[in-house]
């Protein structure tokens, strides 16, 4: 699973979700408790006021404010109970599953002093000392109800937008198993949602590739089998020839046509992820000494300096020979003095004087580098096959103009 996953990012909303919402009809659950234990406590003392007053049918009067007498013992309830809210003249208890109302002691009443005492202010009396029961339910079915639809259709929720996620790996496995395989197989679409939708366009686009890439390889094909045939013609031509240094020179250059088809018939694949490289352990100086045989060009100019000991390389020897060849051809058609290679146990630098190359040739992603395609002027194909070979084997190629020298590393 990727580091930041949506399906992870979703995990942790749903639950952050889930928690502030619980949290919040916890909190909502004991407002309403708290409020039932106020109004329920003002029932309790309009109850007294009534019974105090002595009024006539005071049942019905109780009955009214969900109220009666009570006939549990007060030394019970003071005991047991758990104290809800009081104030000096009486406590509310909680006790079982019901509340009641029971006075307080006349000692435990407030002293009043005489001076607030005339006339006008009598000493009040004493509440009655009866206890009451409240028969109003505060039922708390609703309230469940509530909670468990609300994390339901959350919960419902998420397993409907997981799956639909869960969907995306699915995608991706399908898109990664196309990837691998060399002929086109459609993903199969299942349902029409945007994931469908996705699957049937990168369906689309894959067909559209795959036709590009066939016909790409249909064209190599018969461009390298057209070329073969002249040069085939070329090679039996030169047996002609009297002159046996023309007639070597001439095999030479054929065999080397020949032999460049062959490599870019390779790297053409290579690039294509069609052939495996046949990597093995190869000290760099003798790739180098292969490079420098495969050099139709001046050799007798490149001079190797070796800075450390020769390191070893994991690589396809013809193809990295290939790619040290290219990078070498460069450097004596473009300099005229000699071409200085460094071998250390990090890199590889070939140098020599000349002018810079322009910035706009120096993307070696592109295959005709040049500000004109049909220009004669060569840093085009080349320095190409050179990084896609490079990149083939892990490594990098970079380029660097210091004190009028032209310097590309390879660094391992």
């Amino acid at each position: 699973m990727a580091k930041n996953s949506i399906i992870k990012l979703v995990w942790a909303f749903f639950l952050f979700s889930v928690v502030v919402i619980n949290i919040a009809l916890v909190l909502e659950y004991k407002r309403q408790v708290d409020g039932f234990y106020h109004f329920t406590f003002q029932r309790f003392i309009i109850a007294i006021r009534f019974i105090h007053d002595e009024r006539e049918d005071i049942e019905k009067q109780l009955n009214s404010l969900h109220v009666k007498i009570a006939t549990e013992e007060k030394k019970k309830l003071l005991e047991y109970g758990e104290f809800i809210k009081e104030d000096p003249f009486s406590i509310m208890i909680k006790y079982g599953d019901k509340l009641f109302f029971v006075p307080q002691e006349p000692s435990l009443l407030p002293p009043f002093k005489k001076h607030f005492l005339d006339e006008k202010h009598p000493m009040p009396r004493t509440p009655p000392k009866v206890i009451l029961e409240n028969t109003q339910e505060n039922s708390s079915w609703q309230y469940t109800l509530l909670v468990l639809c609300l994390n339901g259709v959350m919960i419902l929720f998420f397993v409907v937008v997981l799956k639909k996620l869960l969907r995306l790996n699915e995608l991706k496995d399908k898109i990664r198993e196309v990837g691998l395989k060399s002929e086109f197989t459609p993903i199969k679409i299942q349902s029409h949602d945007e994931l469908a939708q996705i699957g049937a366009e990168f369906n689309a686009a894959m067909k559209k590739i795959y036709q590009l890439k066939e016909a790409r390889t249909l064209f190599l094909r018969n461009i390298l089998h057209e070329i073969k045939t002249p040069i085939m013609k070329g090679k039996i031509l030169t047996q002609a020839f009297e002159n046996s240094q023309k007639k070597e020179q001439m095999q030479r250059v054929f065999e080397r046509l020949e032999y460049l088809l062959v490599e870019m018939a390779k790297v053409e694949k290579l690039s294509s992820d069609e052939v495996a490289l046949e990597k093995k352990e190869y000290r760099v100086v003798d790739i180098l000494d292969h490079a420098i045989d495969l050099l139709m060009s001046e050799s007798s100019r490149i001079e190797v300096i070796l800075e450390e000991e020769t390191p070893l390389l994991q690589v396809d020897f013809e193809l990295f020979s290939t790619a040290l060849k290219n990078l070498l051809e460069n450097a004596i058609k473009y300099s005229s003095g000699t071409i200085y290679v460094y071998i250390t146990k990090s890199s590889m630098r070939i140098e020599s004087f000349g002018e810079e190359i322009e910035a706009d040739k120096l993307d070696f992603s592109k295959i005709f580098n040049r500000k004109i395609e049909g220009a004669s002027s060569g840093l085009g194909l080349g320095l190409y096959i050179v990084n896609e070979i490079v990149k083939k084997h892990d490594l990098k190629l970079s380029y660097e103009y210091k004190m009028e020298k032209n310097i590309f590393q390879i660094s391992f």
